[in-house]
């Protein structure tokens, strides 16, 4: 006897296509295929290697309220000395231009140090089982905990930090001295929040407890 679906001899014993399985045609099988053979993620278990999941520095675009306000005070000082230079007093203007620019350039300077500063001093790094925030240049911090230790996990952007794809990341912790964490000017902070929300899920669930 022949199969219905693609015309091939049915297996004597089973009554089944051994080509289509008596379902499908080999066109169908093989169109399939790929979607029945793609890879699914494992579930967690006990015995994961402890792998780097995300890693970031702190984004000078975390200071993007400083910088709209350096940059508002520079235009008003700017469109100030130029009215005053076109008024009575243009020429006691002179020494004042030179003052007031020099100011702004400062505070420029001030501010861009310190966006250096924590660009290259804070550091963030998530692995399977470990959250670490690293801190300091001189003087060097590394605070470590297990990421079954944090308890719940927020993320806060304003209007200004989502334009320029910064925001805060804040873990509560089982810490009673500091029991709350906030990272700052974490770049791309949506992919932060899920990665680090996975990682403690994943271990509650290496540890069979009730995941939160």
């Amino acid at each position: 006897m022949k199969c219905p679906n693609c015309g091939s001899e049915l297996d004597p014993l089973t009554g089944v296509c051994p080509q289509c399985q008596g379902g499908e045609n080999p066109a169908q099988a093989t169109a399939r295929a790929p979607a029945s053979g793609a890879e699914t993620e494992q579930a967690p278990k006990r015995g994961d290697p402890d792998v780097e999941l995300w890693k970031a520095s702190y984004s000078p675009w975390g200071m993007i309220g400083t910088w709209m306000t350096l940059g508002i005070i520079t235009i008003i000082v700017i469109v100030v000395d130029i009215l005053l230079m076109r008024g009575p007093l243009k020429n006691q203007v002179g020494p004042l231009w030179g003052i007031t620019l020099g100011l702004v350039a400062i505070a420029w300077l001030v501010f861009l140090v310190i966006a250096w500063y924590r660009k290259m001093t804070i550091q963030y790094r998530l692995t399977t089982y470990r959250f670490y925030h690293r801190k300091g240049f001189v003087f060097r911090t590394v605070d470590s905990m297990e990421v079954i230790d944090i308890d719940d996990i927020a993320m806060h952007q304003n209007l200004l930090e989502r334009l320029v794809g910064v925001g805060r990341v804040i873990l509560r912790t089982k810490d009673p001295s500091d029991p709350f964490l906030v990272l700052q000017g974490v770049p791309n902070p949506e992919e932060a929040f899920k990665k680090i929300d996975k990682a403690r899920r994943d271990e509650q669930i290496r540890r069979s407890i009730k995941v939160q």
